[in-house]
């Protein structure tokens, strides 16, 4: 089983149909194989509209390039990826991150704002994870 993403300028990307709850999109996230776990940052949350009431506070920080920030858990997260045998999905309790861009600096707000949901370890490692820059492609296979 091959499901493909693509390189969006020079990083590579795999798309996921999310559903939290009665909210549902599809999410193209940057593919990080330096993030311990798949995380959807702000834009996300706010494209999905997903309410503050459905995210359960994290114990401890998520720690990144970007410093600290508090963490939150959408339970029970269904993510399907469309792969060239169908759809694949895995369901597990996503983390997210929503900052208070309001009380930050207008370009430290503005870069927030900017980041990519990061698809984890916590899912690469499930999977042979393939890119070829020059190619333009990108893929998990799945193991046998």
């Amino acid at each position: 089983m091959i499901i493909s993403g693509r390189y969006i300028k020079d990083a590579p990307y795999i798309p996921a149909r999310v559903v939290v709850g009665q909210h549902e999109g599809v999410v193209w996230f940057l593919a990080d194989c330096g993030a311990a776990r798949t995380v959807i940052f702000d834009r996300t949350l706010d494209d999905l509209r997903i309410a503050s009431s459905l995210m359960e506070p994290m114990e401890g920080r998520l720690v990144g390039i970007g410093g600290s920030v508090r963490g939150f858990l959408l339970r029970n997260t269904q993510m399907m990826f469309l792969s060239d045998r169908g759809e694949f999905q895995i369901t597990f309790d996503l983390a997210a991150t929503k900052h208070d861009l309001e009380q930050l600096p207008p370009d430290e707000a503005l870069r927030l704002s900017k980041l990519p949901s990061v698809l984890g370890r916590d899912i690469i490692n499930q999977f042979e994870f393939c890119c070829d820059y020059e190619a333009g492609t990108v893929s998990l296979k799945k193991r046998k």
